[in-house]
Protein backbone atom coordinates (compact mmCIF):
# COMPACT_ATOMS: atom_id res chain seq x y z
CA UNK A 1 0.00 0.00 0.00
CA UNK A 2 1.45 3.33 -1.03
CA UNK A 3 0.39 6.88 -0.42
CA UNK A 4 0.64 8.20 -3.94
CA UNK A 5 0.83 11.86 -3.06
CA UNK A 6 2.07 13.05 0.31
CA UNK A 7 0.01 15.65 2.11
CA UNK A 8 0.96 19.25 1.58
CA UNK A 9 0.39 22.06 4.05
CA UNK A 10 -0.58 25.60 3.23
CA UNK A 11 1.02 28.64 4.82
CA UNK A 12 -1.41 28.48 7.75
CA UNK A 13 -0.52 24.80 8.22
CA UNK A 14 -4.21 23.82 8.31
CA UNK A 15 -4.78 22.61 4.75
CA UNK A 16 -4.04 19.06 3.62
CA UNK A 17 -4.26 17.54 0.16
CA UNK A 18 -4.34 13.82 -0.52
CA UNK A 19 -4.27 12.24 -3.96
CA UNK A 20 -5.07 8.60 -4.45
CA UNK A 21 -4.79 6.94 -7.83
CA UNK A 22 -4.70 3.46 -9.20
CA UNK A 23 -1.28 1.81 -9.50
CA UNK A 24 -0.08 0.43 -12.82
CA UNK A 25 -1.93 -2.86 -12.85
CA UNK A 26 -3.59 -4.82 -15.62
CA UNK A 27 -7.37 -4.97 -15.69
CA UNK A 28 -8.22 -8.67 -16.12
CA UNK A 29 -11.75 -8.50 -17.53
CA UNK A 30 -14.63 -6.19 -18.36
CA UNK A 31 -16.54 -4.75 -15.39
CA UNK A 32 -13.64 -4.98 -12.95
CA UNK A 33 -14.11 -3.14 -9.65
CA UNK A 34 -10.65 -2.16 -8.43
CA UNK A 35 -9.70 -0.66 -5.06
CA UNK A 36 -6.59 1.03 -3.72
CA UNK A 37 -5.99 2.82 -0.40
CA UNK A 38 -3.86 5.44 1.31
CA UNK A 39 -3.22 5.95 5.02
CA UNK A 40 -4.14 9.55 5.91
CA UNK A 41 -3.23 9.28 9.59
CA UNK A 42 0.30 7.89 9.60
CA UNK A 43 1.86 11.34 9.97
CA UNK A 44 -1.22 13.14 11.26
CA UNK A 45 -2.38 13.72 14.83
CA UNK A 46 -5.30 16.05 14.15
CA UNK A 47 -8.81 15.35 12.95
CA UNK A 48 -9.30 16.17 9.27
CA UNK A 49 -12.36 17.72 7.63
CA UNK A 50 -12.64 16.97 3.91
CA UNK A 51 -14.14 19.87 1.97
CA UNK A 52 -13.34 19.25 -1.73
CA UNK A 53 -13.06 16.38 -4.24
CA UNK A 54 -11.34 16.69 -7.64
CA UNK A 55 -11.77 13.69 -10.00
CA UNK A 56 -9.10 12.47 -12.41
CA UNK A 57 -10.85 10.12 -14.82
CA UNK A 58 -12.12 9.65 -18.35
CA UNK A 59 -15.72 8.62 -18.93
CA UNK A 60 -14.54 6.19 -21.62
CA UNK A 61 -12.35 4.40 -19.06
CA UNK A 62 -14.15 4.55 -15.71
CA UNK A 63 -17.84 3.73 -15.49
CA UNK A 64 -18.00 5.25 -12.01
CA UNK A 65 -15.77 6.14 -9.05
CA UNK A 66 -16.37 5.98 -5.31
CA UNK A 67 -14.32 7.15 -2.34
CA UNK A 68 -14.71 5.58 1.11
CA UNK A 69 -13.29 6.21 4.56
CA UNK A 70 -12.35 3.02 6.45
CA UNK A 71 -10.79 2.04 9.74
CA UNK A 72 -8.77 -0.51 7.79
CA UNK A 73 -8.80 -1.33 4.08
CA UNK A 74 -9.98 -4.68 2.81
CA UNK A 75 -6.45 -5.54 1.67
CA UNK A 76 -2.91 -4.30 2.23
CA UNK A 77 -2.11 -4.88 -1.45
CA UNK A 78 -1.36 -1.94 -3.74
CA UNK A 79 -4.63 -2.75 -5.52
CA UNK A 80 -7.27 -5.44 -5.16
CA UNK A 81 -10.45 -6.67 -6.80
CA UNK A 82 -13.27 -5.38 -4.59
CA UNK A 83 -16.51 -6.28 -6.35
CA UNK A 84 -18.17 -6.87 -9.65
CA UNK A 85 -19.61 -9.95 -11.30
CA UNK A 86 -16.36 -11.93 -11.33
CA UNK A 87 -14.95 -10.91 -7.97
CA UNK A 88 -15.11 -14.45 -6.60
CA UNK A 89 -13.73 -16.13 -9.74
CA UNK A 90 -10.08 -17.05 -10.09
CA UNK A 91 -8.65 -15.64 -13.29
CA UNK A 92 -5.24 -16.61 -14.69
CA UNK A 93 -4.74 -13.17 -16.23
CA UNK A 94 -4.22 -11.44 -12.90
CA UNK A 95 -2.72 -11.95 -9.48
CA UNK A 96 -4.85 -9.25 -7.90
CA UNK A 97 -6.28 -10.41 -4.56
CA UNK A 98 -10.03 -10.39 -3.92
CA UNK A 99 -11.16 -8.51 -0.82
CA UNK A 100 -13.89 -6.25 0.53
CA UNK A 101 -13.63 -2.46 0.37
CA UNK A 102 -13.10 -2.02 4.13
CA UNK A 103 -11.70 -4.67 6.44
CA UNK A 104 -13.02 -6.74 9.35
CA UNK A 105 -16.69 -6.66 8.39
CA UNK A 106 -16.73 -2.88 8.66
CA UNK A 107 -19.62 -0.90 7.21
CA UNK A 108 -18.20 1.38 4.52
CA UNK A 109 -18.44 5.15 4.95
CA UNK A 110 -19.09 6.75 1.56
CA UNK A 111 -17.55 10.19 1.03
CA UNK A 112 -18.00 10.87 -2.69
CA UNK A 113 -19.12 9.39 -6.01
CA UNK A 114 -18.57 10.30 -9.67
CA UNK A 115 -19.65 9.24 -13.15
CA UNK A 116 -20.10 10.54 -16.70
CA UNK A 117 -17.55 13.36 -16.57
CA UNK A 118 -18.90 15.11 -13.47
CA UNK A 119 -16.85 18.15 -12.30
CA UNK A 120 -15.12 18.68 -8.95
CA UNK A 121 -17.21 18.99 -5.80
CA UNK A 122 -16.72 21.65 -3.16
CA UNK A 123 -18.76 21.44 0.04
CA UNK A 124 -20.58 24.49 1.45
CA UNK A 125 -18.71 26.76 3.85
CA UNK A 126 -18.48 25.24 7.31
CA UNK A 127 -19.26 21.67 6.19
CA UNK A 128 -16.77 18.79 6.17
CA UNK A 129 -16.51 15.01 6.23
CA UNK A 130 -14.76 14.12 9.47
CA UNK A 131 -11.91 11.59 9.13
CA UNK A 132 -8.51 10.92 10.64
CA UNK A 133 -7.03 9.73 13.94
CA UNK A 134 -9.77 10.78 16.39
CA UNK A 135 -12.51 9.20 14.26
CA UNK A 136 -10.83 5.86 13.62
CA UNK A 137 -11.33 6.41 9.89
CA UNK A 138 -7.65 6.33 9.00
CA UNK A 139 -7.75 5.21 5.37
CA UNK A 140 -9.19 6.55 2.14
CA UNK A 141 -10.20 3.67 -0.13
CA UNK A 142 -10.70 4.55 -3.78
CA UNK A 143 -12.96 2.32 -5.89
CA UNK A 144 -13.14 2.45 -9.68
CA UNK A 145 -15.38 0.43 -11.98
CA UNK A 146 -13.58 -0.23 -15.29
CA UNK A 147 -16.16 -1.31 -17.84
CA UNK A 148 -13.79 -2.32 -20.67
CA UNK A 149 -10.49 -4.09 -20.04
CA UNK A 150 -9.28 -3.15 -23.54
CA UNK A 151 -9.83 0.57 -23.05
CA UNK A 152 -8.59 0.56 -19.46
CA UNK A 153 -5.32 -1.19 -20.31
CA UNK A 154 -4.39 1.28 -23.07
CA UNK A 155 -2.15 4.32 -22.60
CA UNK A 156 -1.83 4.07 -18.79
CA UNK A 157 -5.53 4.81 -18.47
CA UNK A 158 -5.77 2.90 -15.18
CA UNK A 159 -2.81 4.73 -13.64
CA UNK A 160 -4.34 8.08 -14.62
CA UNK A 161 -7.57 7.35 -12.72
CA UNK A 162 -7.87 8.86 -9.24
CA UNK A 163 -9.15 11.63 -7.01
CA UNK A 164 -7.58 14.48 -5.03
CA UNK A 165 -9.23 15.60 -1.80
CA UNK A 166 -8.67 18.80 0.15
CA UNK A 167 -9.06 18.81 3.91
CA UNK A 168 -8.51 21.17 6.81
CA UNK A 169 -7.56 20.59 10.42
CA UNK A 170 -9.83 23.47 11.42
CA UNK A 171 -12.94 22.04 13.06
CA UNK A 172 -16.05 22.57 10.93
CA UNK A 173 -19.34 23.37 12.69
CA UNK A 174 -21.33 21.05 10.40
CA UNK A 175 -20.54 17.35 9.88
CA UNK A 176 -21.23 15.92 6.41
CA UNK A 177 -22.70 12.52 5.63
CA UNK A 178 -24.31 10.41 2.90
CA UNK A 179 -27.77 8.83 2.81
CA UNK A 180 -28.08 6.32 -0.04
CA UNK A 181 -31.35 4.86 -1.35
CA UNK A 182 -30.91 1.91 -3.69
CA UNK A 183 -32.95 -0.73 -5.44
CA UNK A 184 -31.55 -4.23 -4.99
CA UNK A 185 -33.74 -6.39 -7.23
CA UNK A 186 -35.88 -6.13 -10.33
CA UNK A 187 -35.80 -6.17 -14.11
CA UNK A 188 -37.03 -4.17 -17.09
CA UNK A 189 -38.70 -6.16 -19.89
CA UNK A 190 -37.62 -5.44 -23.48
CA UNK A 191 -39.15 -2.31 -25.04
CA UNK A 192 -41.01 -1.48 -21.81
CA UNK A 193 -41.00 1.39 -19.30
CA UNK A 194 -40.48 0.51 -15.63
CA UNK A 195 -40.34 2.48 -12.39
CA UNK A 196 -38.18 1.40 -9.45
CA UNK A 197 -39.55 2.85 -6.20
CA UNK A 198 -37.65 3.06 -2.89
CA UNK A 199 -39.25 4.02 0.44
CA UNK A 200 -37.66 4.31 3.89
CA UNK A 201 -38.48 6.06 7.15
CA UNK A 202 -35.65 8.22 8.46
CA UNK A 203 -34.38 7.35 11.96
CA UNK A 204 -31.00 9.04 12.12
CA UNK A 205 -31.09 10.49 15.61
CA UNK A 206 -30.46 14.15 14.78
CA UNK A 207 -31.95 16.37 12.09
CA UNK A 208 -30.49 15.92 8.60
CA UNK A 209 -30.03 18.96 6.33
CA UNK A 210 -29.65 17.92 2.66
CA UNK A 211 -27.52 20.23 0.55
CA UNK A 212 -26.75 18.10 -2.53
CA UNK A 213 -28.09 15.04 -4.32
CA UNK A 214 -26.77 12.62 -6.93
CA UNK A 215 -28.52 10.09 -9.14
CA UNK A 216 -27.17 6.91 -10.70
CA UNK A 217 -28.48 4.41 -13.22
CA UNK A 218 -26.87 2.79 -16.23
CA UNK A 219 -28.07 3.12 -19.83
CA UNK A 220 -31.83 2.71 -19.37
CA UNK A 221 -32.56 5.42 -16.79
CA UNK A 222 -34.01 8.74 -17.97
CA UNK A 223 -35.10 10.34 -14.67
CA UNK A 224 -34.35 9.77 -10.97
CA UNK A 225 -36.27 11.72 -8.32
CA UNK A 226 -36.10 11.98 -4.53
CA UNK A 227 -38.60 13.40 -2.03
CA UNK A 228 -39.25 13.97 1.65
CA UNK A 229 -42.80 12.85 2.45
CA UNK A 230 -44.79 13.85 5.53
CA UNK A 231 -47.78 11.55 5.80
CA UNK A 232 -51.26 12.58 6.85
CA UNK A 233 -54.78 12.87 5.49
CA UNK A 234 -53.04 14.48 2.54
CA UNK A 235 -49.40 13.48 2.15
CA UNK A 236 -47.00 16.39 1.70
CA UNK A 237 -44.26 15.83 -0.89
CA UNK A 238 -41.18 18.07 -0.90
CA UNK A 239 -38.75 17.49 -3.74
CA UNK A 240 -35.11 16.96 -2.79
CA UNK A 241 -34.03 16.81 -6.42
CA UNK A 242 -34.44 15.11 -9.76
CA UNK A 243 -32.03 14.66 -12.64
CA UNK A 244 -31.50 12.77 -15.88
CA UNK A 245 -28.89 10.09 -15.04
CA UNK A 246 -27.51 10.31 -18.56
CA UNK A 247 -26.20 13.78 -17.69
CA UNK A 248 -22.91 14.11 -15.74
CA UNK A 249 -23.54 12.29 -12.47
CA UNK A 250 -22.43 15.06 -10.14
CA UNK A 251 -23.75 16.11 -6.74
CA UNK A 252 -26.24 18.85 -7.62
CA UNK A 253 -27.65 21.43 -5.17
CA UNK A 254 -30.98 20.44 -3.61
CA UNK A 255 -34.07 22.32 -4.73
CA UNK A 256 -34.90 23.65 -1.23
CA UNK A 257 -31.77 24.76 0.60
CA UNK A 258 -33.76 25.13 3.85
CA UNK A 259 -35.04 21.55 3.76
CA UNK A 260 -34.59 19.45 6.90
CA UNK A 261 -35.40 15.80 7.58
CA UNK A 262 -36.35 14.63 11.08
CA UNK A 263 -37.01 11.26 12.67
CA UNK A 264 -40.21 9.75 11.28
CA UNK A 265 -40.09 11.57 7.94
CA UNK A 266 -40.31 9.33 4.89
CA UNK A 267 -37.77 9.39 2.07
CA UNK A 268 -39.09 8.27 -1.30
CA UNK A 269 -37.11 7.96 -4.52
CA UNK A 270 -37.89 6.66 -7.99
CA UNK A 271 -35.85 5.64 -11.03
CA UNK A 272 -37.72 5.77 -14.34
CA UNK A 273 -36.32 3.50 -17.03
CA UNK A 274 -37.06 2.50 -20.58
CA UNK A 275 -35.54 -0.68 -21.98
CA UNK A 276 -34.69 -0.04 -25.63
CA UNK A 277 -33.07 -3.49 -25.88
CA UNK A 278 -34.46 -6.73 -27.27
CA UNK A 279 -33.86 -8.63 -24.02
CA UNK A 280 -34.69 -8.19 -20.33
CA UNK A 281 -32.25 -6.07 -18.30
CA UNK A 282 -31.75 -6.96 -14.62
CA UNK A 283 -30.46 -4.99 -11.64
CA UNK A 284 -26.79 -5.98 -11.30
CA UNK A 285 -23.12 -5.01 -11.19
CA UNK A 286 -22.22 -5.08 -14.90
CA UNK A 287 -22.41 -1.90 -16.93
CA UNK A 288 -24.88 -3.74 -19.18
CA UNK A 289 -27.09 -4.42 -16.13
CA UNK A 290 -28.99 -1.66 -14.34
CA UNK A 291 -28.74 0.18 -11.04
CA UNK A 292 -31.05 2.60 -9.25
CA UNK A 293 -29.39 4.90 -6.69
CA UNK A 294 -30.36 8.24 -5.14
CA UNK A 295 -27.68 9.86 -2.97
CA UNK A 296 -28.38 12.61 -0.42
CA UNK A 297 -25.36 14.55 0.81
CA UNK A 298 -26.29 16.32 4.03
CA UNK A 299 -24.92 18.07 7.10
CA UNK A 300 -25.76 17.78 10.77
CA UNK A 301 -24.99 20.27 13.50
CA UNK A 302 -21.96 19.19 15.48
CA UNK A 303 -22.84 17.58 18.80
CA UNK A 304 -22.01 14.38 20.64
CA UNK A 305 -24.32 12.41 18.33
CA UNK A 306 -23.17 13.80 14.99
CA UNK A 307 -19.41 13.21 14.98
CA UNK A 308 -18.13 10.38 12.80
CA UNK A 309 -21.32 10.27 10.72
CA UNK A 310 -21.77 6.84 9.15
CA UNK A 311 -23.34 6.24 5.77
CA UNK A 312 -27.04 5.41 6.03
CA UNK A 313 -28.40 3.05 3.38
CA UNK A 314 -32.01 2.31 2.44
CA UNK A 315 -32.17 -0.96 0.48
CA UNK A 316 -35.89 -1.68 0.33
CA UNK A 317 -36.28 -0.96 -3.38
CA UNK A 318 -37.71 -4.33 -4.34
CA UNK A 319 -40.08 -5.24 -7.21
CA UNK A 320 -43.06 -5.19 -4.81
CA UNK A 321 -42.27 -1.69 -3.46
CA UNK A 322 -44.49 1.00 -5.01
CA UNK A 323 -45.21 4.58 -3.99
CA UNK A 324 -48.92 3.97 -4.60
CA UNK A 325 -49.05 1.32 -1.87
CA UNK A 326 -47.75 3.71 0.81
CA UNK A 327 -48.69 7.28 -0.10
CA UNK A 328 -51.62 9.24 -1.50
CA UNK A 329 -51.65 12.22 -3.91
CA UNK A 330 -48.44 11.14 -5.68
CA UNK A 331 -46.35 13.95 -7.24
CA UNK A 332 -46.54 12.35 -10.69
Amino acid sequence: MTQTDAKSASEDNKTRKFSVQMPQVKIPYDDTYLCTAIDISSNETKTLYITQFIPHALQSVAHHLLLYACRTPGSDAAAWNCGGPMAETDNPETKLPHATICGDGEIETILWAWAKGAPKLELPHGVGFEVGPSTGLNFLVFNAHFKSKTVANENNAVYNTGVTVSATTEQQPKVAGIYLSMSMLGSVPPHKKKNFDIICSYHGGTVMHPFAFRVHTHALGFRVSGYKVSTGIVDRWIEIGNENPQHPEAFYPVKDKFLSISNGDWLASRCEMFNFRNSTTNIGMKHTDEMCNFYIMYWKHRDKNSAKVKTMVCKNGFPWTHWRNKFNNLPF
